[in-house]
């Protein structure tokens, strides 16, 4: 009898755990997240592994990693008995025209991750899921806090949730969403293991031992599988206001920001079948005679409430990257606009434009 006992009690608490999990992700999918996990801080530990060789190597000294909340991963029993990490995957799968370039007026490309922005989306609509949550859980109303494209570092929680893989290219692969999508998450002040009574399980690598992803990027930025050097990827460039060398910019080819290569030449990115929300802006292409109007800050202002309007995009980067474009679309027309910037007070600017001249 008392086994029988002992066994119902289990029930249980496994149907209660069971009811909340379904309380926080039904509300995550019904907010429109094809995928949504809770993290199991018993899965990090390989992943803090993995980070604590980064840092004693060094590779994590670059700028980009700076500020970033480390002790989610290195420290995961710190949090994991006072809240609970709900991880979910927002869709950006291109669609529609890449450039939007007209005779006379050739435009910079714009990566589809940065077309709208997908991040304040996904924020929003977990706000709306965060608040019904909030009411199954009986939580007090705010104490849900949704994030995305945060300090925190999501891709690591991610895998952790069971949901994607590390692919070759370090970038996290779902079923039926490739790699393109945006992160996002919430902080829910819950004990991780009132919804998790067992681990769960980590999703296997699709890559196998495909290199499509390597051999595909224009700079021999994936340094060996799931490492990326930002110091050689375009797309870790595309914010920075450096003088970039001939090499790199040939390689440039018409980007303004971002480059998906290695997404592009990745077989888990074909039939993908959650697309992004159409429209948003900045959009696909812009043009590059308008930004060459612009000063830096100008610039700035035009992109601000984008994905691109963020504060460590710089604006001189920005315009760096349309006379790259300009010079590598071998547009005439573009003569006198790239002109402007041959004598700027901006070293970079005025090297990037002499370079671009030549070409033209």
């Amino acid at each position: 009898m008392r086994c029988q006992q002992a066994g119902f009690r289990k029930v249980l608490r496994l149907t209660a755990s069971l009811q909340s999990a379904c309380s926080i992700l039904a509300p995550a999918r019904a907010a429109g997240f094809p995928a949504a996990g809770i993290v199991d801080p018993r899965l990090l530990a390989p992943w803090a592994e993995r980070l604590r060789g980064l840092r004693s190597s060094g590779f994590l000294d670059h700028e980009r990693f700076d500020g970033l909340e480390w002790g989610w991963i290195l420290e995961p029993e710190r949090w994991a008995p006072h809240a609970a990490i709900l991880v979910c995957c927002f869709p950006c799968a291109p669609g529609g025209p890449d450039d939007l370039s007209s005779p006379g007026d050739p435009h910079t490309l714009i990566a589809p991750f940065a077309r709208t922005h997908y991040y304040r989306t996904a924020v929003r609509l977990l706000g709306d899921a965060a608040r019904r949550i909030e009411g199954d859980l009986g939580l007090e109303h705010g104490a849900v806090r949704p994030f995305s494209n945060s300090r925190i570092p999501e891709k690591p929680l991610l895998a952790a949730s069971g949901l994607a893989a590390y692919g070759r290219n370090g970038l996290a692969i779902a079923p039926g969403l490739g790699s393109h999508f945006v992160i996002a998450g919430a902080v829910i002040p819950v004990a991780t293991e009132k919804l998790l009574t067992s681990p769960v399980e980590p999703a296997a690598s699709p890559c196998g031992s495909c290199t499509r992803c390597m051999d595909s990027c224009p700079a021999g930025a994936i340094v060996e599988p799931g490492r990326v050097d930002p110091g050689r990827c375009l797309q870790g460039m595309a914010g920075m206001p450096v003088e970039l060398p001939p090499a790199v910019m040939e390689k440039w080819g018409t980007r303004l920001y971002g480059c998906q290569d290695c997404q592009a030449a990745c077989p888990s990115n074909r039939g993908v079948s959650a697309a992004a929300p159409p429209g948003g802006q900045p959009g696909p292409s812009v043009s590059i005679r308008r930004l060459l109007s612009m000063d830096a800050a100008a610039v700035k202002s035009w992109f601000r409430g984008t994905a691109i309007g963020m504060s460590w995009i710089s604006g001189e980067a920005l315009l760096r990257n349309a006379l790259i474009a300009a010079g590598n679309r071998g547009d005439k027309a573009l003569q006198g606009d790239v002109a402007r910037f041959l004598n700027h007070t901006d070293p970079v600017l005025r090297h990037t434009a002499r370079w671009a001249a030549e070409r033209l």
